[in-house]
């Protein structure tokens, strides 16, 4: 029976290092070069004063050597001045050579003779031997070989004994010490990434509310904060999320109900279609359909996606319009409303309809919270880089704790307010989308009992 056929190996994996590991390791490998670097530095430095010991060393026995020779020839003669030589080169080791030679240029001392001329290491030149009265003086050289003399030889093993004696207890003690270091700052370094790493696993899982604390390095601790701004940012998200559902199924089911009540009344034959209740249906499914176009509006743009056509827009002769739309419904509720727009305001370039969208919403707001025989004024001015629109109005006002979530979808100051008169919510927020699309901002201002103020500017004028 034939064995099945092996399959592919697989390769082989070696486990992936943590960062602590290689924080441990990047310290060790800096702090061997470092002292590497530094024993090098060191014997640099040191070596020049060795060598200069060894060529004063070297200068010193050839001095040496000089006068001792010009003694042996004084009182000796030549046959003096040949056994100083042997003496000299035997106390040597045998590797030095001296060669002596008369005016002539005859030799008359040579210690190696059977040597090839020339001089294989440092060779000094020895001149005005002088000997008895009557003997011409004599000159030549002493060789020394290349390597250091004995003398050079010991400063330069007292140097390396030095160094070895000296410096290695210390530099033995600085690698454990700094080894210590680099576990201690891996540590503390490892820590809080290893914690960063478990959060994120846990924010992936859907623990929202999780929060690190900033610790470690500055760049650790700022990765830290930047990780719980995220996690505020989903989690605020989420909340978002949830309190929309929510607030279009409450927006949703008020007028449900009562399409519901008024068809099931109709059906059972409780109530009779007559103009008025068919008034109401139709009421409501318009505002059905008013929610679904600011939920529209609304989504477009979160996601950035809402479509401008902008063009140059007269922002006076919009005003007018958008005020003679209102006029039967101020009439009717006894409250004037005028348009200041006289000063020379300057056109934008900007979407006509979606600007008129905004005035609309913060008129229709203007309106619904000012009692009769009040006003409303809608004005327009240039200002510096562009044009400013005021929807003022005498109304009930705004408490201060209320306007800074005033933008906010769904927000209402009086929660408890009818859907049926007060609108789906959404209209300030979608007017301040609307401008920020444009590239404006919008606001307001509001004293309790005496009225608000809502702005918006735009930038222009068109070129």
């Amino acid at each position: 029976m034939k064995a099945g056929r092996a399959g592919p190996r697989r390769p082989v994996r070696l486990p992936r290092l943590g960062i602590w590991p290689h924080l441990l390791l990047a310290g060790t490998v800096g702090v061997l070069l470092a002292m590497a670097v530094a024993g090098f530095a060191l014997y640099r430095a040191l070596r020049p004063a060795v060598d200069l010991r060894a060529a004063r060393a070297d200068q010193y026995l050839v001095e040496e050597a000089a006068q001792a020779l010009d003694d042996a020839y004084l009182y000796g003669g030549q046959v003096g001045l040949q056994q100083q030589a042997q003496q000299f080169v035997a106390a040597e080791g045998g590797d030095a050579r001296i060669v002596l030679r008369d005016p002539t240029g005859q030799v008359i001392v040579d210690t190696a003779p059977t040597r090839r001329a020339g001089c294989r290491g440092l060779s000094y030149r020895l001149a005005g031997l002088n000997g008895p009265p009557g003997t011409p003086p004599v000159s030549g050289s002493l060789c020394l070989p290349a390597t250091v003399t004995p003398l050079a030889a010991e400063l330069q093993r007292e140097l390396d004994t030095v160094l070895l004696r000296e410096l290695l207890p210390p530099t033995v003690a600085g690698f454990l010490g700094a080894i210590l270091l680099s576990l201690l700052l891996s540590e503390r370094i490892a820590a809080p990434m290893t914690r960063l790493a478990a959060a994120a696993r846990r924010l992936g899982s859907g623990d929202l509310a999780l929060r690190v604390k900033p610790a470690g390095p500055v760049e650790v601790a700022d990765l830290a904060s930047e990780f719980n701004r995220m996690a505020e940012g989903l989690q605020k998200g989420q909340q978002q999320r949830q309190a929309l559902v929510a607030d279009v199924a409450h927006e949703l089911r008020t007028p449900l109900t009562v399409l519901r009540g008024y068809l099931e009344a109709l059906k059972d034959g409780v109530t009779a279609p007559d103009p008025e209740t068919l008034e109401v249906i139709h009421g409501q499914a318009l505002q059905l359909g008013r929610l679904v176009d600011d939920l529209q509006d609304l989504a477009q743009a979160d996601a950035s996606a809402l479509t401008l056509d902008p063009r140059p827009c007269d922002i006076p002769e919009l005003l007018h319009a958008q005020a003679a739309g209102f006029a039967l419904q101020a009439r009717a509720r006894d409250i004037h409303m005028t348009v200041d727009a006289a000063s020379p305001v300057p056109t934008v370039v900007a979407d006509r309809d979606r600007i008129a969208q905004v005035v609309r919403n913060l008129v229709a707001n203007a309106l619904r919270y000012t009692p009769a025989g009040g006003s409303v004024r809608i004005a327009a001015a240039a200002v510096p880089g562009g044009v400013r629109v005021d929807v003022a109005d005498t109304g009930v006002g705004i408490a201060p704790e209320h306007l800074p979530q005033l933008f906010e979808r769904f927000y209402r100051v009086d929660p408890s307010r009818a859907r049926q008169t007060g609108g789906s919510g959404l209209g300030l927020t979608i007017a301040k989308r609307l401008v920020e699309a444009h590239g404006g901002q919008i606001g307001v201002t509001s004293t309790p009992g005496a009225g608000s103020t809502f702005w918006f500017t735009l930038p222009g004028p068109a070129a």
